[in-house]
C-alpha cells in the first residue's frame, strides 16, 4: 500500500517536471504541496509502524498469558480464553476506528509428534499445548491519500487494513520428582470413559499398592515403571545405579516435562527396592521408620492395588493400641490418615481438614477456608492421661520404642544406634510420582507417556517388597500436585509463531 503511494508520488513529480508551462507561483505552490505531502507520507508510515507494533504486542501478550494456563488440568482452555481476553488492555489512536485493541479469535492446538511443533486443533484440556491469538483487523486512514489523489487526478486507496496474530507454547515442567510413574488405578482402557481423578480430595488417605511390570508385558493398573532421568540431572555413572540414586535422593536432580514423559527400558526391581528402602534404614534414615499396616482388603485380595473397598479407612485403633499401649487415641486423630498419625508421632504440628494435610506451619489455615484445625502433640502432653505418649523421654516425639527389637521396623520407631537421622525429617517418606492411563494407551516396555499433568504425592507406609515380588511399593495418597499451586511446578512459555 505504501509502495503504491510512493510510486504515484514519483510519477506525479516527473510529470510536473516535464510540464514547462506556468509561472514561478505555480512552481512554488507545487513544491510546497510536494513538501507537505512528503511530510504527511512520513507521518502515515510512522502510524502504520505504530499500529502494527501495538497490535502485535497485544497478540504476543495474549498468546503467552494463554499458554501459561495450559497445564493439562480440567478447565485449562477455558482459563486460557479468559486470560487471553484480559491479558492486557491496549488502546490506539492511530487507527481510523480508534479504541481498544481487541482479540477476534483464539484457537488451541495439541503438539505434533516432535512435541515442539503445533499439531491439530483440540478442545481437550489435557492435550492443549499451543494458544493462538488473532487480533481484530484495524483500519488506518492515510493523511497523504487525498492530497495525492488531488495531485495526480487519479482515485487511489486512502486507507489500509492491518492484522496481527501470535502463537504461544506451554511447556511446564516439574522438579524434585522421583523417576517413577504408576498406572492409573481407575483406567478402564476406554478413552471415552469419564474416569475419577486420583488427585481429587476424596482419595486422600487411600492405600496404594504398586508393583513393577514385566520387561515386555503391557502395564496394567497397579503397575509402576521407571522414567528416563532428565538429561541435565548429572547422576554419576548412569544406568541402574543412577536410577537408584534418583529414587533415594531427598531432593532429586533435574526436572521433567509435565505433558509427556518417557519410560526407561528394562526391569530394575533390585535398584527400586534399595532406592525406596533407604527411607527406612542407612546410611541416613527417617526419624520414624515404622511400617504401617496395609488395609485388610488389600491383604485379602492380592490383585487389589487401590483401597476402593474400604474407602481409604484403615484400622487406626488397632495400630495405636499396639504401638502406644495404655494411652488412649487422641481425639484429633479420629479417622486420621497414616500420614497424619505419622506427623503426630514425629511431634510435628500440622493443619488437618479431614484427610487433607498441610505440614507447613502457618498462623492461618492453608487456603483461608474453614474446617481446618491445627494438630500438635505438645497440646496433649500436659494432660496426665497422655503422659505416657512421649518416648523417648523428653524428645517431643511419640515414637514407640521396643528395646528388645530395636531394628524391627514393625515395632520400633527409633533409628538404630549410629545411624544419622535424615535432615529432611518427615519429607523423607514422601515421593512425587506421575500417573498415566496405561491401559488406554497400551503402554509396554519403553514408551512415551502422555501424563497430561497428572502427578501425586504419596506417603510410603511400608518397605518395598523383595525383587522377586516385583519390588512392591506400599503407600498412601497425600495430595494431587497442582501446576497452579504446587511449588514443584514451574512455568515455561514462549512464542513460537
Amino acid at each position: 500500500m505504501v509502495f503504491r503511494h510512493l510510486q504515484r508520488t514519483v510519477e506525479a513529480v516527473l510529470s510536473f517536471l516535464r510540464d514547462q508551462s506556468g509561472s514561478i507561483m505555480i512552481y512554488t505552490g507545487a513544491f510546497m504541496a510536494i513538501g507537505v505531502g512528503g511530510a504527511a507520507l512520513s507521518i502515515d508510515i510512522g502510524r502504520i509502524v505504530l499500529l502494527k507494533t501495538q497490535m502485535q504486542n497485544r497478540a504476543d501478550a495474549g498468546a503467552l498469558a494463554g499458554a501459561a494456563q495450559l497445564d493439562a488440568f480440567p478447565g485449562a482452555i477455558e482459563r486460557s480464553e479468559v486470560v487471553i481476553t484480559d491479558a492486557m488492555q491496549a488502546y490506539t489512536t492511530a487507527a481510523a476506528d480508534q479504541g481498544e485493541l481487541a482479540v477476534w479469535d483464539a484457537e488451541f492446538y495439541e503438539a505434533a509428534e516432535d512435541k515442539i511443533s503445533r499439531g491439530a486443533i483440540t478442545t481437550d484440556d489435557g492435550k492443549a499445548r499451543f494458544a493462538e491469538v488473532i487480533m481484530e483487523r484495524r483500519t488506518l486512514s492515510f493523511f497523504y491519500g487525498p492530497a495525492l489523489n488531488l495531485m495526480t487526478g487519479k482515485a487511489g486507496d486512502s486507507q489500509t487494513f492491518l492484522d496481527a496474530r501470535a502463537v504461544g507454547m506451554s511447556d511446564p515442567f516439574i522438579c524434585k520428582m522421583q523417576p517413577l510413574m504408576i498406572c492409573n488405578p481407575f483406567d478402564d482402557g476406554n478413552p471415552l470413559t469419564v474416569e475419577p481423578d486420583i488427585r481429587e480430595d476424596i482419595y486422600k488417605g487411600y492405600g496404594l499398592r504398586i508393583k513393577q511390570s514385566g520387561k515386555t508385558g503391557a502395564w496394567q493398573p497397579g503397575n509402576f515403571g521407571l522414567l528416563d532421568l532428565p538429561e541435565d540431572a548429572g547422576y554419576a555413572g548412569g544406568g541402574a545405579n543412577a536410577v537408584q540414586q534418583a529414587l533415594e535422593a531427598e531432593d532429586p536432580l533435574g526436572c521433567y516435562a509435565v505433558a509427556t514423559l518417557d519410560t526407561a527400558p528394562g526391569n530394575k526391581t533390585g535398584k527400586v527396592k534399595e532406592g525406596v528402602n533407604v527411607r527406612w534404614y542407612g546410611p541416613s534414615v527417617a526419624p520414624n521408620v515404622i511400617n504401617y499396616p496395609q488395609d485388610d482388603s488389600m491383604i485379602a485380595d492380592p490383585n487389589l492395588n487401590f483401597d476402593e473397598i474400604n474407602g481409604g479407612v484403615w484400622d487406626i485403633a488397632t495400630y495405636w493400641a499396639a504401638r502406644h499401649p495404655g494411652v488412649p487415641l487422641p481425639p484429633d486423630l479420629s479417622s486420621a490418615s497414616r500420614y497424619q498419625v505419622y506427623l503426630f508421632e514425629q511431634g510435628r504440628g500440622y493443619w488437618r481438614k479431614g484427610k487433607k494435610t498441610s505440614a507447613e506451619v502457618t498462623v492461618d489455615p492453608p487456603d483461608g477456608t474453614g474446617g481446618w484445625k491445627f494438630i500438635d502433640l505438645a497440646d496433649y502432653l500436659p494432660d496426665p492421661v497422655y503422659a505416657g505418649i512421649e518416648s523417648p523421654a523428653g524428645s517431643g516425639q511419640a515414637l514407640p520404642v521396643d528395646a528388645g527389637a530395636p531394628d524391627d521396623n514393625n515395632l520400633d520407631g527409633v533409628p538404630p544406634s549410629g545411624e544419622t537421622i535424615s535432615l529432611k525429617g518427615h519429607e523423607r517418606r514422601l515421593m512425587k510420582i506421575a500417573v498415566a492411563d496405561c491401559a488406554t494407551y497400551s503402554f509396554s516396555g519403553n514408551s512415551s507417556i502422555p501424563a497430561e499433568g497428572s502427578y501425586v504425592e504419596i506417603f510410603l507406609t511400608e518397605e518395598a517388597g523383595a525383587s522377586g515380588n516385583g519390588a512392591t511399593i506400599y503407600g498412601e495418597l497425600v495430595r494431587g500436585l497442582e501446576p497452579r499451586t504446587s511449588f514443584e511446578f514451574h512455568g515455561n512459555v514462549r512464542l513460537v509463531e
